[in-house]
């Protein structure tokens, strides 16, 4: 019995609710990025237009195009999930003291930081290549290594300012970042 109090306190109960939050919200981006390349290249470029008009509309000129859009499309849904999968790595890192990466026998780099980017950036990538060559079955549309550079551009825009304001927020907070004894 006390051993099952001592597991307890091991565990944060808050990391444990926001990783399965965060979890849950990346699979469901996920989910949305391969709905929408599910979209045969017309449908795609209805649903697109739309918004080009609204954005157009409201500016009183041309200020933006269908590819533009498009493009900035990419980036912003790859950025949301690439913030989305850091926060799920992060939290769930956290959940116990005994399986954060500080733990690991394995050390490829030297702070939790540092690693929940890494695991961010392998997971989002892979979903960037994935989606591409989805595309490549779906009537009209193709899948482009372009588009993936693109996606990857929203992804590291967003793992630099999650860097830049982990940084700042130590500084401000006179700490140094947690570095393994490698």
């Amino acid at each position: 019995m006390t051993a099952n109090i001592e597991k307890k306190r091991e565990v944060s109960v808050i990391h444990l609710i926001f990783s399965i939050i965060y979890w849950s919200l990346t699979l469901a981006t996920v989910m949305l990025i391969f709905l929408l390349s599910s979209d045969n290249a017309v449908d795609s470029a209805n649903f697109t237009y739309i918004f080009v008009e609204i954005i157009n509309g409201m500016a009183g000129k041309q200020v933006v195009d269908n590819s533009t859009l498009r493009e900035i499309g990419h980036m912003l849904e790859f950025g949301c999930l690439a913030f989305l999968t850091f926060m799920a790595f992060d939290n769930t890192n956290k959940i116990s003291y005994q399986t954060s990466y500080a733990e690991s026998p394995m050390k490829i780099l030297q702070s939790d930081n540092e690693m929940n980017i890494i695991l961010t950036l392998w997971f989002t990538i892979l979903n960037a290549f994935f989606d591409e060559y989805h595309q490549l079955f779906v009537a009209g549309r193709d899948g482009t290594i372009l588009d993936v550079g693109i996606d990857c551009i929203g992804i590291i825009v967003v793992l630099l300012i999650i860097r830049i304001i982990f940084t700042i927020s130590l500084k401000a907070r006179g700490k140094k970042e947690v570095r393994y004894q490698v």
